[in-house]
């Protein structure tokens, strides 16, 4: 049995979520027993998703360190019965309160994503981080970024594992050129904060509104960037070009990019907050959307610089508007970019492709 001991699972949103739920649906759709521990969330949302799995999902709400405490003793009750052979934790803080001596006769993937591993020298977390990765057999890192930053902490037990990808709502594996379009539509689909670039993609409409007059830019996500972003929009005069909406449904978010012609992500480093690999470029790439990412972080590992997309500074707006024009005034190349990419999903992200890495790397 695969045991799950996770802070991030749905109905939360976000890519850790989807991460770590995608895994151990994959991982029960192969036949394996799969049992979840997890942080409690709306009991209403976590019904639903309970319900629609075949496995047992165990959550555990109250204040948070009476709650990691009741989480960490049960995992180490249900490791005790015997028959986990293996653990999946979402990241190092799962893995800490749990002791070397129950983990011994326990293979133990702790996945990596980023930003975690971006501290300063010396501290307490940093300690506190290589003592629970020392109990790992592998730091499953999601990108080549990634495993070179975390590499110190985790001490020779750090492997690449490119992380799976739910297929969106509607994602065919059948790939459909897009037409050629005199009213763009470009995408964003991320948490508002100053790393993802948005305000960069801001700068770039006017220049861009010149050529394309009935060109829209989406943008979809909640966070505390937008009263700036939409103070920028405002100071730019692009306002009839740009939307903003903040939570969507899965579905809704589906329409967004089966629809959208570029997905437009150019990530930056801010301070200690940096992009670790990008599950929405593959989410795009599902659709046949080719990307435009910043080149920070692990995003090369999401799109292929030149063969899935295009790879800029995130922080020069006229390489974020020259890629932006590049793509739309040439349709031959757009969809060469969008075609390799829709590939390269379904054949390595899908979870039903992606799954065997992670299904050799706890059995074996």
């Amino acid at each position: 049995m695969i045991l799950f001991d996770t802070q991030n699972f749905l109905p939360d949103v976000g890519g850790t979520q989807l991460y770590v739920t995608g895994l151990a649906d994959a991982l029960a759709a192969r036949g394996h027993f799969i049992e979840v521990f997890c942080d409690a969330t709306s009991a209403e949302a976590a019904a639903r998703i309970d319900a629609a799995r075949h496995y047992p999902i165990m959550r555990f709400g109250g204040p948070r360190p009476w709650m990691r405490w009741r989480k960490a003793h049960a995992v180490a009750a249900r490791i005790a019965e015997g028959d986990v052979t293996a653990i999946v934790t979402d990241t190092w803080k799962s893995l800490s309160p749990l002791s070397e001596r129950i983990l011994s006769d326990v293979r133990v993937l702790c996945l990596g994503h980023g930003n975690e591993f971006l501290q300063a020298p010396g501290g307490v977390k940093e300690r506190r981080m290589i003592a629970a990765l020392a109990k790992a057999d592998i730091l499953a890192a999601n990108s080549q970024f990634t495993a070179r930053i975390a590499e110190p902490f985790a001490r020779g037990k750090t492997r690449v594992m490119l992380p799976g990808v739910i297929p969106p709502a509607g994602a065919s594996r059948e790939f459909a050129p897009h037409a050629p379009t005199q009213n763009p539509k470009l995408l964003t689909i991320a948490r508002l904060e100053p790393r993802k670039g948005i305000d960069m993609v801001l700068r770039a409409l006017p220049e861009l509104r010149a050529k394309y007059p009935g060109l829209i830019y989406d943008i979809v996500g909640k966070g505390a960037d937008r009263a700036r972003l939409e103070k920028l929009v405002q100071e730019l005069g692009v306002a009839a070009s740009v939307r903003f909406h903040a939570y969507v449904s899965e579905n809704e978010k589906a329409n967004f990019l089966k629809n959208a012609d570029i997905f437009l992500l150019p990530n930056r480093r801010e301070g200690t907050s940096v992009e670790g690999f990008g599950i929405v470029f593959q989410e795009a790439a599902a659709f046949g959307v080719p990307s435009i990412a910043g080149a920070d972080g692990g995003t090369g590992d999401a799109v292929i610089a030149d063969q899935t997309g295009l790879i800029v500074d995130g922080e020069n707006e006229p390489t974020i508007r020259d890629a932006v024009l590049r793509l739309l005034s040439d349709n031959e190349l757009r969809n060469r970019l969008a075609a390799a990419a829709h590939k390269r999903f379904w054949a390595e992200f899908a979870w039903d492709a992606a799954v065997a890495r992670f299904e050799k790397a706890l059995l074996t």
